[in-house]
């Protein structure tokens, strides 16, 4: 527990900053560190305790031994070597059980940790190869939902018998309320989790037949805040595809807008970035995500609000890196910027976990829904800086 309220700590230390929670925090792992003491403290007394119980018992049976066999040595029954030599037996056999006991309190974690180490190698996950699961050939990108539906809980459905069909290329923007199961639906297309009831299919065949590994190689994926690792930039492109060489991760980076200012760096390629990418920008940690997933080349291109939170300059340079990644791939954008939908092939309104509208951004302005109220509240408002990620067509 001390070592998770750290780790939390330290992640998270520019809110701790900004929020002041230094004292509260500090409280805080003072309990947790007081508890675990306290704990500590309980383990080792019980120990101590149950030492010096086998001691008593221990002296208790050899007095009792030595005063009989002293009798029966009184009596001719026994010599006195007799009595010595089963007087040190005694001894020796008593030995291992006081070591025992001296060792009681790290045998108890050592079981704990045990059985915690065992349930989660006897885990099962609810996501896994099926037995006759085959290696994926090359996706051409169509991919279709038939009733699929979804919930976290069993009681509370997040997609509600949804259909769909995206042609291979076709270009999906998923937009609607928070909460309302966009990012659900793209999660199902990786096989983060699988539908309830219904199937996706791609290319005409269940994701579920296909190998995990297969799978997801095909699938690049952009988020809102994508995660680096503490290690150099080369290598944060090359887990898109491990095994890529020095030209192809130039390449992905020149695709993603990111090759000049990685030459800025102290050590180019090889600059070692922070934990989660932190020693870079916001835009930079982005396009290198957008190399990462550049590289894989990949027919299926999901956008997760790839542009939010960036600042003007770093919005084009990412959304230039973007058309050019999506380009003739089968594209999901999620997006709550309206403006940088306008000219996706099909735009869903998703609401509620149902698809309640869906056409081109002109077909949808004429039906005067749910999407047309949204889209002209957003223009008559002053919260609209500039276009994110807009689909090409």
């Amino acid at each position: 527990m001390i070592a998770d309220t750290t780790s939390e700590t330290l992640g998270a230390i520019k809110v701790v900053q900004a929020l002041s929670l230094h004292d509260m925090l500090e409280q805080n792992f003072l309990y947790q560190n007081t508890k675990s003491l306290d704990e500590g403290a309980r383990s080792l007394k019980l120990a101590t305790f149950l030492e010096g119980l086998v001691k008593v018992l221990m002296a208790l049976v050899l007095a009792l031994v030595v005063w009989r066999s002293s009798l029966l040595a009184i009596q001719k029954t026994l010599t006195p070597g007799d009595v010595l030599i089963f007087v040190n037996y005694l001894k020796t056999a008593f030995e291992p059980m006081r070591q025992i006991t001296k060792q009681i309190g790290q045998i108890a974690k050592a079981t704990a940790s045990g059985e915690r180490v065992i349930d989660i190698l006897d885990y099962e996950p609810n996501v896994r190869d099926l037995p006759s699961a085959k290696v994926a050939h090359p996706f051409y990108g169509a991919v279709c939902f038939e009733n699929v539906s979804f919930g976290y809980a069993p009681n509370r459905q997040i997609l509600k018998g949804l259909d769909l069909t995206v042609e291979p290329g076709q270009q999906v923007a998923l937009v609607g309320p928070s909460g309302s199961g966009k990012s659900t639906l793209v999660s199902l297309i990786l096989r983060l989790y699988d539908p309830v009831e219904g199937r996706i299919l791609i290319d005409d065949k269940d994701i579920r037949s296909y190998k995990l590994d297969s799978l997801r190689q095909q699938i690049s994926v952009v988020m809102q805040d994508s995660v680096l690792f503490a290690a150099s930039i080369r290598d944060n492109i090359t887990y898109g595809r491990l095994g890529a060489s020095d030209q192809e991760v130039e390449r992905a980076a020149r695709l993603a807008n990111a090759h000049d200012f990685i030459m800025d760096l102290p050590d180019g390629y090889d600059t070692i970035l922070g934990e989660r990418g932190g020693s870079v920008s916001g835009g930079q940690r982005q396009r290198i995500a957008i190399a990462r997933a550049a590289i894989r080349h990949s027919p299926i291109v999901i956008l997760d609000e790839p542009t939010t939170g960036l600042d003007s300059e770093s919005e084009y340079a990412v959304n230039e890196a973007l058309k050019r990644l999506t380009r003739g791939s089968t594209t999901f954008l999620i997006s709550h910027n309206l403006r940088a939908v306008e000219q996706a092939d099909r735009i869903l309104y998703v609401e509620q976990g149902n698809i309640l509208e869906q056409g081109t951004h002109r077909e949808l302005m004429q039906q005067s829904g749910r999407y047309a109220a949204l889209y002209r509240l957003q223009n008559k408002s002053n919260g609209y800086k500039g276009a994110e990620y807009v689909l090409d067509v």
